[in-house]
């Protein structure tokens, strides 16, 4: 151990030399210049925050369900595979005893579940959506598309998978 101590003081000095002029903090004097820099690396944009479109006016009377329906979509700007997800969740009715356990209308949405998710809350309020009541029954179609588009937009497809 002697030995390694003995080599190390041959090697690193006991004392620093430290010019006299460094002995306190120091001070600025004068205005520092940057000139023209790049950034690196890039900043992020602002959030965008999404508007869902008001909904549309009510359908042209004498349609079938399923054309009615499939107005609706459209104009909620779903794609038309959701025309054949209405047939199979629905058949193309939207009235009051249309629904599961838990989910109601043409699309079968969990509106209860939906508002408690912070991703789908706010989209859903913009739809007018807030509760299982403003988008069940035969006055609420627009107001279920476009909930249906909110949670299309989160989640794709997931919402509807049989798997």
């Amino acid at each position: 151990m002697t030995i390694l101590l003995a080599a190390l003081a041959l090697v690193v000095p006991l004392h620093l030399d430290l010019p006299p002029e460094i002995d306190t903090a120091a001070v600025a004097t004068a205005t520092a210049e940057r000139g023209t820099a790049v950034q690196v690396t890039e900043t992020l944009p602002p959030p965008v925050e999404v508007v869902a479109p008001p909904p549309p006016p009510a359908a042209p009377a004498g349609m079938s369900d399923c054309d009615e329906m499939s107005w609706y979509r459209q104009r909620a700007g779903l794609p038309a595979r959701f025309d054949q997800l209405g047939w199979r969740e629905s058949n193309c009715r939207q009235e009051l005893g249309v629904h599961t356990s838990c989910c109601w209308g043409w699309l079968q949405l969990n509106v209860s579940l939906h508002l408690r998710d912070h991703r789908l809350v706010d989209r859903y309020h913009r739809c007018g959506v807030y509760s299982v009541s403003d988008a069940n029954g035969p006055d609420d179609k627009a107001r279920h598309m476009c909930a249906a588009k909110a949670l299309y937009d989160v989640v794709g497809y997931s919402a509807w998978s049989t798997s």
